[in-house]
């Protein structure tokens, strides 16, 4: 079961922890589902995969529909490098 922990996702030290995916695809699945719940009226800006030595993150820049740009990071470590097996 997939669960979201950590931060608001309003900053990589306050980003939101995704454990529990059982693979990548479904670990960014979680990760549209999540932000789909808080804003239904969205369009992804950009992407972008940040690694660190013991982190992984992907930061998602999200345009909402009055023009307002919102960053949210994810915490990915748990999921970062599964397969779809």
């Amino acid at each position: 079961m997939i669960q979201f922990r950590g931060g608001d996702g309003s900053s990589k030290e306050k980003a939101i922890i995704i454990s529990g995916a059982k693979s990548e695809l479904e670990g960014v699945d979680a990760e549209f589902k999540f932000i789909q719940r808080l804003y239904s009226d969205y369009e992804l800006d950009n992407q972008t995969f940040i690694g660190e030595e013991d982190k992984k993150y992907d930061l998602l820049i999200i345009k909402l529909s009055d023009g307002t740009k919102k960053d949210i990071w994810f915490d990915i470590s748990d999921f970062y490098g599964r397969g779809d097996d």
